[in-house]
């Protein structure tokens, strides 16, 4: 009996509509409580049973949500699909996570799967860098830390130029003027910003950024490893790196422990982004910390209010920018008077 009631039944009898029987029943806490109280006393009598198939397709959502990003492996897209997930199980979505392995035709396939059509929107950390490939998806989607500028679409990022410059000046402030930077590709506003806040930093102090001192490469560890060897192997080592994500500055980490070097004596180092060995080795190593939860609850709040048509019919998209904390330990030597 209860299998042939509808929820079209169900919300005709509560005197409501399909969809807040619908919030009601996922657990959403936009209803008010006396709504809540009359939809769940009229499921009980009608001994309604909710088909979730004929549900999605007279609400025209699934209540289903995809995070996609380049790495699972990552700890800083890790914390970004927890922050995404505190929020969605709140207003009654699940979350599945695919990874691209920041190639772009895997991203193009997932959009193109059952999965990437059936989600009701996509949290996204993009691999694809043309401004036409975001303008095709179908679907509300925002992006988090990579951010396409002529997309249109909404985003959540980190005031990238602020970690970086901050970081560098902590080395200047210390007496250090032979500057490095382990980078990830210039494609996107996280690489690009990252080193033009190292760039200016070290201008704003009348010194001369030095080619020899750059490693661009990808966002890996074994290429902070790999350019760590490079630096100090060289005719002018520096005295200082800055690693410009948590996995470059892993990298580094293992690098000069096997060059035998000690951080914080024979070289300085800071990272972006907090990680496991940062933080347990002695001395603990400087860093730039970002809010990586909170970019995943922020672009999951943004989702969620564009599903649920709360937000304006505003075509300007929305890009949130959270700031960032330089958390200074003992990786970082004072060359000043003969620190």
């Amino acid at each position: 009996m209860g299998q042939k009631i509808t929820i079209k039944e169900v919300a005709k009898q509560a005197n409501v509509s399909v969809a807040t029987v619908s919030r009601v029943l996922n657990g959403r806490d936009r209803v008010s409580k006396e709504t809540k109280e009359t939809v769940l006393k009229v499921v009980k009598e009608l001994n309604y049973v909710p088909n979730t198939t004929a549900v999605s397709m007279i609400t025209k959502q699934t209540q289903m949500l995809a995070v996609v990003v380049p790495d699972i492996e990552n700890p800083f897209y890790t914390a970004v699909i927890k922050g995404a997930v505190s929020v969605a199980r709140q207003e009654g979505y699940y979350v599945f996570v695919f990874s691209t392995n920041d190639n772009v035709k895997e991203e193009s396939i997932f959009f193109e799967s059952a999965q990437g059509r059936n989600v009701d929107g996509v949290i996204l950390v993009g691999a694809h860098k043309e401004e036409a490939f975001y303008k095709s998806i179908n679907k509300p989607v925002v992006l988090v830390d990579r951010y396409i500028e002529e997309s249109g679409l909404d985003g959540v990022v980190i005031n990238n130029f602020r970690g970086a410059y901050d970081a560098t000046t902590h080395f200047i402030e210390n007496g250090h003027r032979n500057i490095a930077v382990i980078i990830g590709p210039q494609d996107f506003n996280d690489g690009t910003e990252r080193y033009w806040g190292y760039e200016q930093a070290l201008k704003d102090h009348n010194i001369e950024p030095v080619n020899e001192y750059y490693m661009e490469g990808d966002w890996t560890e074994k290429h902070g490893y790999e350019s760590t060897f490079e630096l100090m192997n060289g005719s002018n080592p520096p005295s200082a790196i800055l690693g410009a994500n948590n996995m470059i500055c892993q990298g580094a980490i293992k690098a000069l422990r096997d060059l035998k070097l000690e951080i914080g004596k024979d070289i300085s180092l800071i990272g972006f982004d907090e990680n496991d060995i940062a933080e347990f080795v002695e001395p603990r190593v400087s860093v730039v910390k970002r809010p990586t939860h909170e970019m995943g609850v922020h672009a999951t709040e943004i989702l969620i209010q564009k599903l649920s048509k709360k937000e304006s019919t505003s075509t300007v998209p929305k890009k949130v920018t959270l700031g960032c904390e330089l958390l200074k330990f003992g990786s970082v030597r004072n060359l000043r008077n003969g620190g």
